[in-house]
């Protein structure tokens, strides 16, 4: 299962492609459940009036949310996960429809009002981290979160379905190891986007796992 997930690489933008990239230090809660990572964060600051606007003009906008733990000494990743949010404004019915996807299965709402729609999207609650092999959990950490506000890459996209869809499918055809070790970098090349904007928070840093 953690093996797919850094195959949702993100291309390099196209010259000349306009982006907005904001980052933030940011209290974030870590918590461990049988073994695994689990992260909280409230993002509000992600719906800008840019976003705001385009939801109620009735465009669909996504978000892709890539948070991973990595060691405070030297940013080694140890634990990976995503989330992807769709959402939408039905004119007609005059409600928001709300996709929130994750490894934890997929939720769908509606709601009525913007402050709902922020509410229920600008957040990840519990968000499950995947150990990579042979990762060190026995250290100092922080958390990195990256939002990527409708990323452009239909190569993307298709495999961020494909890995919500069936992690353990497609994960029989690669090594962890090699996975890991292929993609990597699109966790660290922070020049690499392609979407409309980026959002990149960074936590206080964590004591050693249980």
């Amino acid at each position: 299962m953690a093996g797919l997930l850094v195959a949702l690489l993100w291309p390099a933008l196209a010259s000349g492609q306009p982006r907005e990239v904001r980052r933030f230090d940011r209290t974030m809660e870590l918590r461990w459940t049988a073994g695994r990572a689990r992260v909280q964060l409230v993002f509000p600051e992600v719906f800008t009036e840019r976003l705001r606007g385009r939801l109620s003009s009735g465009f669909t906008s996504r978000l892709l949310v890539t948070a991973q733990l990595v060691s405070r000494k030297d940013r080694t990743p140890l634990a990976r996960g995503l989330q992807q949010v769709t959402i939408r404004y039905d004119i007609w019915d005059e409600r928001y429809a709300l996709r929130i996807e994750s490894l934890a299965g997929r939720r769908n709402l509606k709601v009525k009002s913007m402050d709902e729609v922020v509410q229920a999207c600008a957040r990840i609650d519990g968000l499950a981290l995947d150990t990579l092999p042979e990762a060190k959990l026995r250290q100092r950490s922080r958390v990195e979160v990256r939002i990527e506000v409708n990323p452009t890459s239909p190569e993307q996209r298709q495999k961020v379905r494909q890995y919500l869809a069936n992690p353990d499918g497609a994960r029989a055809q690669d090594s962890p190891r090699s996975f890991f070790g292929s993609f990597s970098k699109i966790f660290v090349n922070e020049k690499d986007f392609q979407a409309d904007a980026v959002f990149i928070y960074r936590s206080q840093d964590f004591e050693p796992a249980p």
